[in-house]
């Protein structure tokens, strides 16, 4: 039997409600299909572990992949403070949950207990003819030690495992995110899941980004703190910049101007990930979304509107490319919330660019701190101001 997807959503102002108008339609539209996986993308505002009990009582026997959001996306468009539905069916497909848990500080230890079962699965899947594996990864988007977890999984797979996935997120207020799964829920944690599937899945990114400063020098950082760029404090440099566009940030919000000129990691002239910094440190520091290496050549990167809805468009014709020829059952989606901050109004825009490569096709995801993408076209893995789509085959 094909896979099928369906979605919902609901900006109700309880958990209780709101699972009831995101779930119900979502079932609905399933048919006399049970539904295998529910992924729910929800609102900081609402408790979720509530958010979890509620889904389990009305998916009795269905797997439940929950995190916070900084806005849920579905096929209907963005929205804020509410919940957003993917439901998918797909008897041929297998997967296995590794429930939330604490993401903690040390990624290396956090690989038996998310990758030793599935690791010992795949050969009776691919016996089976489930040769394809996927891993979808929702962490705290505000912790470094996920992107290095990104990182760790991606050295202990083969070249040929699609990773995806993204940063929990807290409405932008940058204090505390939450991922959960039928188990219960963690604070600032982790919950991945493995799929075997017969037929790839497929992904396709985009930043829409381009360089608005010189090529700079990180000469001193540590983990996601960029300490000076040039040998200058590395907040100095974006006072200057700031003030070559006739800009004084001490009459501005910095941390807006942050989100709209991020840290671009250059590898030759081409923009291979990009940095966003989250708050200024006393000294001058910046602390970013993300590890920025020490002796990395950077710059500062900014998207025009049309820039960023063109990369969602690529993005997402990468995806479909990457299926090849195959129809998509449900798509989703992870785009940073920088992204979000710069297209304000014209936000809806990038689901319209997506629904034009995909139309008819369910759709959910959220606005996130950081995005996860790793094909066995791409070695990188972890980015910000990136948007992910994942074509889910039917």
């Amino acid at each position: 039997m094909s896979t099928i997807c369906s979605s919902g959503a609901s900006i109700s102002a309880n958990a209780s409600a709101a699972a009831d108008e995101s779930i119900a339609p979502a079932l609905a539209a399933l048919g006399d299909r049970k539904a295998d996986l529910a992924f729910i993308f929800a609102s900081p505002k609402y408790d979720l572990e509530q958010v979890v009990q509620e889904a389990k009582a009305r998916l009795e026997g269905v797997d439940i992949v929950a995190t916070t959001t900084a806005g849920e996306i579905t096929e209907r468009g963005l929205t804020r403070e509410g919940m957003g539905v993917l439901l998918v069916s797909a008897p041929d497909t297998r997967h296995l949950l590794n429930q939330a848990q604490p993401l903690g500080k040390n990624a290396k230890k956090l690989l038996k207990p998310l990758c030793s079962e599935a690791d010992a699965q795949s050969g009776e899947h691919r016996a089976r003819g489930r040769r394809h594996r996927s891993s979808i990864m929702f962490g705290d988007g505000l912790s470094p030690t996920f992107e290095q977890l990104v990182v760790e999984i991606r050295k202990h797979v083969p070249d040929d495992h699609l990773i995806v996935g993204a940063g929990a997120a807290d409405e932008g207020a940058l204090v505390k995110t939450v991922v959960g799964s039928n188990a219960g829920v963690a604070e600032g944690g982790v919950v991945v899941v493995h799929f075997w599937s017969p037929t790839p899945w497929a992904t396709g990114m985009g930043h829409g980004l381009s360089q608005v400063s010189p090529r700079m020098t990180v000469t001193r950082a540590s983990g996601n703190i960029v300490h000076e760029i040039d040998g200058r404090p590395a907040m100095d440099v974006y006072r200057d910049h700031a003030k070559s566009r006739g800009i004084d940030l001490e009459s501005v919000p910095i941390g807006q101007y942050l989100i709209e000129n991020e840290l671009g990691v250059l590898l030759f002239e081409q923009i291979v990930r990009v940095r966003a910094p989250l708050r200024v440190l006393d000294d001058g520091s910046l602390s970013c979304a993300g590890e920025v290496p020490e002796s990395a050549q950077v710059c500062i990167v900014r998207g025009a509107p049309h820039a960023i809805l063109d990369a969602a468009r690529e993005a997402a014709q990468q995806a479909k490319d990457a299926l090849d020829g195959r129809a998509a059952a449900g798509i989703l989606v992870f785009s940073c919330v920088c992204r979000g901050m710069t297209l304000g109004e014209r936000y809806s825009g990038e689901v319209d660019a997506i629904r034009a490569v995909f139309p008819d096709v369910p759709i959910a995801g959220f606005s996130s701190y950081g995005e996860v993408a790793r094909d066995p076209g791409r070695l990188d893995g972890y980015h910000n101001n990136t948007i992910v789509v994942v074509a889910i085959p039917e």
